[in-house]
């Protein structure tokens, strides 16, 4: 990202994301997109017993769930908060927070960057989840309906995959932007709060476990390409910037 040492009140608590930054990403996001692959092909094409497999570890979790119904209405709430409306509000609200403290002094500051992965990361995986659900047209499992109701294609799950493009993203965020221990305190809970909301989905029924995995390695890739994408741009920018006289 562009140079912020000019700008040592729009830095943050750690140096910007610089080129160097996206190598790293961009191998984040090579690694869970071949795994995201070939949890694909072995969902589509049943390989090793797939369907069996889903089957007997779904049936487990489902046992636990039905023995615990104090985990079923702490997934019910992650269901809620897992859901498109809230994270698109917290999105919403935390990209524009950082739109407007950050572009009145300087329009393509870090804040803005910042604001720019998120709803890349959020809105794109939104989009391709939907692609992908589309594509492989996988039907629910049995236990669907018995806690929450779900009629769209199974795989990949969309909530763990917004875990991922929408909390784990405002983790990394808090990270760059926050000072301090404060960014700890943040992250951490959002680090944790997103892969437990596609564990969530299992225990309610309406996901096999492939679901969940396949949202959680397409959604880390996904939002690992979007911090590659903002990264470039914001360099290429600051060596425009830098070249001027």
């Amino acid at each position: 990202m562009p140079d912020e040492g000019r700008e040592p009140e729009d830095a943050g608590p750690v140096r910007a994301p610089r080129r160097e930054d996206a190598a790293a990403f961009a191998a984040a996001a090579l690694v869970l997109g071949i795994v995201f692959a070939g949890v694909t092909w072995f969902v589509v094409s049943g390989a090793d017993g797939g369907t069996a497999l889903d089957e007997s570890i779904g049936s487990a979790i489902h046992s636990v769930a039905v023995s615990n119904a104090w985990l079923v209405d702490l997934s019910l709430v992650l269901d809620w908060v897992g859901g498109g409306g809230v994270g698109t509000a917290v999105v919403a609200v935390v990209a524009l927070a950082l739109l407007v403290t950050g572009g009145a002094r300087r329009p393509w500051g870090l804040r803005t960057y910042a604001a720019a992965f998120l709803i890349l990361s959020a809105a794109g995986g939104s989009i391709i989840n939907t692609a992908v659900k589309a594509a492989v047209e996988r039907p629910r499992p049995p236990w669907n309906g018995l806690w929450a109701s779900e009629a769209s294609s199974s795989y990949p799950s969309g909530h763990a995959q917004a875990g991922i493009t929408v909390w784990v993203a405002l983790a990394v965020v808090a990270l760059v932007m926050l000072p301090g221990r404060g960014r700890w305190v943040v992250a951490v809970p959002l680090l944790v709060l997103g892969p437990v909301i596609g564990m969530s989905r299992t225990l309610l029924g309406v996901h096999w476990p492939t679901d969940v995995l396949g949202g959680w390695t397409l959604g880390g890739a996904w939002m690992s390409a979007s911090a590659v994408i903002v990264i470039l741009v914001a360099s290429r920018r600051s060596g425009r910037q830098g070249s001027r006289p």
